[in-house]
């Protein structure tokens, strides 16, 4: 498998991982049933993979910053504020059920916890869009190969 084709099937699992956690914020709000954590949790690992992934990339946009090509240097700056977000966001999500018993504490946490993650969505759908074309190649060439 190429590295390509890794990053494409985590960035998969990645959205179908955001996609659970956000389907998963009804059933612990009402039961604490833990589902929204672990998926969330798993999202983090996942993005963290990301992030090791494209380790080469980031380290050689940090160092030649100054000579990147404008989108390179948005992509780098979106980027950052989508872990930013996400780091914010979980950890956010964590304290809060940390501090279930101190329910107005929880509530308030909670609610910063939601603004968050709002904030993660719109930086991902941004991400996203900014990346469709090569989302959709990537998918034509590996479905027309297994085809």
């Amino acid at each position: 498998m190429t590295k390509n084709t890794a990053l494409f099937w985590v960035d998969v699992a990645l959205f179908g991982l955001l996609a659970v956690t956000v389907l998963t914020v009804a059933p612990e709000v009402f039961s604490h049933s833990m589902l929204h954590v672990a998926a969330g949790s798993l999202l983090s690992l996942g993005a963290l993979l990301h992030i090791v992934l494209h380790w080469s990339w980031i380290k050689n946009a940090v160092q030649r910053f100054d000579r990147l090509p404008d989108q390179a240097r948005a992509n780098f700056w979106l980027n950052l504020a989508l872990f930013c977000a996400y780091i914010m966001c979980g950890g956010m999500g964590l304290i809060a059920r940390a501090l279930l018993i101190l329910f107005p504490l929880h509530i308030l946490l909670g609610i910063v916890h939601v603004l968050l993650a709002a904030l993660v969505i719109t930086l991902q759908v941004i991400h996203i869009a900014r990346h469709w074309k090569w989302m959709t190649a990537t998918a034509r060439r590996l479905i027309l190969v297994r085809q």
